[in-house]
């Protein structure tokens, strides 16, 4: 069975640049799983021009199209809402209706904290009116590279409440079904609820860079003590802010995948 994975770039990256950025990552993954790339909705300023005028006038025009920079969202320490957010997991929602159904996801940096909301939020649609309209089983698993947890304080409490346990279906997809509207768990025959977990249940590998220096370890850390209930797989490396691709790290990769291939 060939799995399908949905990859989300990084902040001012697309999905072009991002393919090419992964090519040892998706040889490593080439007879298991199809990746379909997917590109940010929001142009975002290029980081290299200096001043806010120049950031402001920049001419895209005169780009190549892989080096065009768009995000998922954007937010300033001062004002940490996430703006724009909406707009891409609407996006996202009509690319997991149109192009999946998807067994996982993986992103990268930014692209991984919102590949770490979508996996949370297909699992509790109840906790955004998009995703209460999105037609998408949650995902198998998630591979994040150089994530976060989110500083927007909404989307944070997304991942402090308390949620049931989703009941597991034979091919591995977790079943919503047993959940209300209003995400409450539909109690047992006996009127006992089943057991409650904080923050995400599904499968994931996090992928941290001992030495990076635009995530550092403690904040990707952060948003993995978010997915204790599914034992979460981790892969450490020393170098700095991309996704590793020596041998051990491609064989982590393959592994991780393979798990999810097979019927369960």
């Amino acid at each position: 069975m060939t799995l399908r994975i949905l990859c989300l770039h990084g902040y001012t990256q697309n999905a072009l640049s991002f393919t090419k950025k992964t090519a040892v990552f998706r040889k490593a993954l080439k007879d298991i799983a199809d990746l379909v790339y997917v590109t940010a909705p929001h142009v975002v300023p290029i980081p290299t021009l200096g001043t806010p005028e120049e950031r402001q006038d920049d001419q895209l025009d005169n780009l190549a199209p892989e080096a065009i920079p768009y995000g998922w969202w954007t937010s300033s320490p001062d004002t940490p809402q996430y703006k724009g957010f909406e707009e891409s997991l609407t996006g996202l929602c009509e690319v997991l209706e149109k192009q999946g159904p998807f067994d996982g996801v993986m992103g990268f940096s930014q692209g991984a904290a919102m590949a770490s909301m979508l996996q949370l939020l297909l699992e509790r649609p109840h906790l955004s009116s998009v995703m209460e309209e999105c037609k998408h089983r949650p995902f198998k698993f998630a591979i994040i590279v150089s994530g976060f947890e989110p500083r927007d304080s909404e989307k944070l409490a997304w991942y402090t409440s308390q949620y049931p346990v989703l009941e597991a279906n034979p091919d591995g997809t977790t079943d919503i079904s047993n959940v209300k509207n209003d995400g409450k768990h539909r109690e047992d025959m006996n009127g006992v609820n089943s057991v409650y977990l904080h923050g995400v249940q599904g499968a994931s590998m996090h992928v941290i860079g001992r030495n990076d220096v635009i995530i550092e370890p403690e904040r990707s850390e952060g948003l993995l003590r978010h997915y204790a209930y599914g034992k979460p797989r981790t892969l450490y490396h020393d170098g700095g802010h991309y996704l590793p691709s020596n041998a051990n790290s491609r064989q982590a990769y393959r592994a991780f995948v393979q798990s999810f291939a097979s019927p369960h």
